[in-house]
């Protein structure tokens, strides 16, 4: 298992997750499609609730925020799988006429059609094997992917654009390792550090608390899609002590790293022997 990222097409990757966990406070930073296929998934954002069961598809706007729960079903793990559109792709179709309404947040589809399902493999295909896939073909899946999103009654907004708080995310998340200062920062954006303290305000947050945001996002997407080990991911996402970065995690979270390998067996199920080969060298985002 990896994250696989196909610059100026998209990034995809599988999930899996032995325990039921609540992750608070999620942001979507690119147009995201999840198909489940075993377990339950549950998001949550202020009165609204959507529930994912096994074998259904959720839709998230970018730039939302959900509390996220990952049930796994008895003694089997839970095991989803995700595509991450870039913007422009999104804008592009919205473009586009027709039949879908276009969703705020969430928009859920219990049963896909099986086109919808073929088009979200095959679009996985094309990020994860961009040697075989030309990049025009690429895009054309992924174009393909919306248009059943469409037809089956949803479609993306238009993607706002991107405001201060993503624009740091973007850098910071190129290098999560790196000993990252707001001087740094200040020196890649060209502006003063009073200036990006005054913007970043304005959107809610702190140089401090967005680097450890992205850090720990990364850190968990690693933990649910990768077979990396702890210190390996704490150390990609500029942690030497593994220690302190559990301790980080946790304040996070609520929860230590180790909490979402559990300490289940795979099912054989769903084991990478079974599954579809999702290991790529694609860097991680």
């Amino acid at each position: 298992m990896n994250i696989a990222i196909r610059p100026e097409i998209g990034a995809s990757a599988r999930i899996v997750q032995y325990n039921r966990l609540r992750y608070a406070n999620i942001l979507i930073t690119r147009p995201l499609l999840i198909l489940v296929e075993h377990g339950t998934k549950i998001l949550r954002a202020g009165e609204e609730e959507w529930g994912v069961p096994a074998g259904g598809c959720i839709a998230l706007a970018q730039g939302e925020t959900f509390d996220v729960i990952n049930a796994a079903d008895g003694a089997s793990a839970y095991v989803a799988r995700w595509i991450a559109f870039e913007p422009e792709t999104v804008a592009a179709f919205a473009a586009t006429p027709g039949k879908g309404r276009p969703f705020e947040r969430a928009f859920t589809i219990d049963h896909p059609h099986r086109g919808f399902q073929d088009a979200f493999a095959d679009c996985a295909q094309a990020i994860t094997e961009p040697a075989s896939i030309p990049v025009e073909i690429a895009r054309h899946r992924l174009s393909e992917l919306l248009l059943w999103l469409d037809l089956a009654g949803g479609r993306f907004v238009v993607p706002k654009p991107a405001g201060v708080s993503d624009r740091v995310r973007a850098i910071l998340s190129a290098e999560p390792h790196a000993n990252w200062t707001s001087t740094d920062l200040c020196r890649a954006l060209n502006v003063s550090e009073a200036t990006l303290r005054r913007k970043l305000a304005a959107e809610r947050w702190s140089f401090q608390s967005l680097l450890i945001d992205v850090r720990m996002s990364l850190a968990m997407q690693l933990l649910q899609s990768t077979e990396l080990s702890i210190l390996s991911i704490a150390q990609t996402v500029g942690y030497e002590s593994q220690s302190r970065f559990a301790t980080r995690f946790r304040a996070r979270f609520g929860f230590p790293p180790s909490a979402i390998r559990g300490h289940m067996r795979p099912d054989p199920k769903i084991s990478a022997a079974s599954s579809p080969c999702w290991r790529t060298d694609c860097p991680t985002p």
